[in-house]
């Protein structure tokens, strides 16, 4: 018997023409979605000139905009128009990526129509408070209440059981499903075309080893990490160039280190790159770096995967998961010295390296298509073990306090 056509309504508080993983995701769900489902997506206006054309239905509430972040910030429940139109649209089903202001709308939605709410959660919330706060009660504080929200939801989804761990000790002990991200790359099989064209463009010669870091440029990300790596890689006479591909507020400091390093000849920062240009960087690419212990996925492992470039990452770090080591990628204790061991095991070992990246294409890889398709699935199996809710619906379910946005102003930069 063939299934309903699901309404799904997806929530998120910052969204294009901004670009940071969660964006990505919530893209890719409503583009390759709306192929199974009718989408709708609620975010906030975006007044720089952006208009959405768009194959999905899409509704854009009341924002202002947050100098320090350069982002829009929106307030759903205080515009009356975009309620109205939100509340237009009969949903089965309501889908949350950001636990603030949209959150909330989301929630009123689900409690008025009575019908199911799912959340993935992304961000890994407790070194951002750290970062902010400090590592003490303040901090733990907010993490609980992230935990509360989560708790607000009938199922939650995460990328790897690393990941659900890190929701459950927020306090969050409701139902959890695993389901996979992806990348809109394609699968490449051949791609010594790709890397001919990146060595002209890039001036390379053929055996030159190239490492790339791929995403924002912020300290979280630790960059300098790196650095320091490849400054030991460097004196134990190895040769390496290092791309740096991205953009952020971290790209000054990060440009002095190298010059104190003296890596001005290996290290060079590519900024903003076009994303037609994406399969040359991947496919060059020797090895991905990437020691992030912020990151609770890393799109970017999926995207080098699917040129056959494997990824180092740190031991136990979420961004390092379903990685094995040696296998489908590389793991390195959490300090530079062991970092910059594992990287001249790579130049040292080409061969092998290339084995390895063929693994991770074969184990890592998955394109939003599938993620998307396996995410569809899911919906249905909530909706068919919904039970509903008894009582009456309260107005104030689910609202978080808008009056005071200062504090979720200060996170949307952290988003992943």
């Amino acid at each position: 018997m063939e299934r309903k056509k699901l309404n799904v309504l997806l929530a998120i508080d910052v969204y294009i023409p901004d670009t940071d993983g969660v964006i990505n995701c919530v893209k890719n769900y409503a583009r390759y979605g709306n192929e199974m489902a009718n989408i709708t997506v609620i975010a906030p206006k975006n007044k720089r000139g952006y208009v959405d054309n768009l194959p999905y239905n899409i509704y854009r509430c009341n924002s202002i905009f947050v100098p320090f972040i350069n982002q829009y910030y929106g307030f759903p429940l205080q515009d009356t128009k975009f309620c109205e139109q939100v509340r237009s649209q009969k949903y089965d089903i309501v889908h949350v990526h950001s636990p603030f202001n949209m959150c909330s709308m989301a929630l009123k939605i689900a409690r008025e129509q009575n019908i199911p709410i799912v959340a993935t959660y992304h961000s890994n919330f407790r070194l951002i408070f750290q970062d902010l706060f400090g590592d003490n009660a303040i901090s733990e504080s907010f993490v609980k209440k992230i935990g509360k929200i989560h708790s607000k939801m009938d199922e939650v989804f995460v990328c790897s059981e690393s990941v659900g761990e890190q929701i459950r000790s927020y306090g969050y002990h409701g139902k959890m499903s695993i389901l996979p991200f992806g990348t809109e790359l394609e699968k490449q099989e051949n791609i010594e075309s790709l890397i001919d064209e990146a060595n002209k463009l890039f001036g390379l010669p053929e055996d030159q080893f190239v490492g790339i870091y791929v995403g924002r440029v912020m300290p979280m990300k630790r960059i300098d990490f790196i650095l320091r790596a490849l400054n030991i890689v460097k004196k134990k006479g190895y040769k390496v160039k290092f791309f740096v591909v991205g953009k952020g507020a971290d790209m000054s400091r990060l440009k002095r280190i190298t010059k104190k390093l003296e890596l001005e000849d290996e290290v060079k920062f590519l900024g903003f790159v076009p994303r037609e240009q994406f399969p040359l960087v991947n496919a060059r690419a020797d090895l991905l770096m990437f020691p992030s212990i912020y990151d609770n996925f890393g799109l970017v492992k999926v995207e080098a995967a699917a040129y056959k470039t494997a990824g180092l990452f740190i031991e136990k770090s979420n961004a390092g998961a379903d990685v094995i080591d040696g296998v489908n990628g590389f793991l390195s204790k959490d300090n530079e010295a062991d970092f910059a061991e594992k990287i001249i095991y790579c130049i040292k070992n080409r061969n092998n390296l290339k084995q390895v990246g063929q693994m991770a294409q074969d184990t890592l890889y998955m394109h939003w298509r599938d993620a998307t398709e396996k995410l569809i699935e899911k919906y249905y199996d909530v909706i068919d073990n919904w039970k509903g809710r008894k009582g009456k619906i309260k107005k104030n379910v689910g609202k978080i306090s808008q009056s005071n946005p200062d504090f979720m102003k200060k996170n949307l930069k952290y988003s992943i």
